[in-house]
């Protein structure tokens, strides 16, 4: 028989324990391109930071995706719970 899955473990997927949280990957992030910006340092160091910073780019947009999916399978229309297209 296949499990149904419940909005608990649809937060699991957004709000993982075994990492940082979404707020804490965007602060580094931020921390990234500011000390690129800066522009004061060597060359492996920036490219090591650059790819730092795709990797969180990649990961937040996954945890918004993820909530965006939530938020239209949640959106109420008529007193129902019903799936609606996100607007952008």
């Amino acid at each position: 028989m296949a499990k149904k899955s419940t909005s608990n473990e649809s937060d699991k997927d957004i709000s993982k324990d075994d990492g940082p949280s979404f707020e804490e990957d965007l602060a580094r992030l931020d921390e990234i391109v500011h000390k690129l910006e800066g522009g004061d340092m060597p060359l492996e160091k920036a490219i090591s930071l650059y790819e730092e910073g795709l990797g969180l780019s990649k990961r937040c947009s996954s945890r918004l995706d993820q909530a965006q999916a939530r938020i239209e399978s949640l959106l109420e229309t008529d007193g129902k719970l019903e799936k609606s297209k996100f607007e952008d």
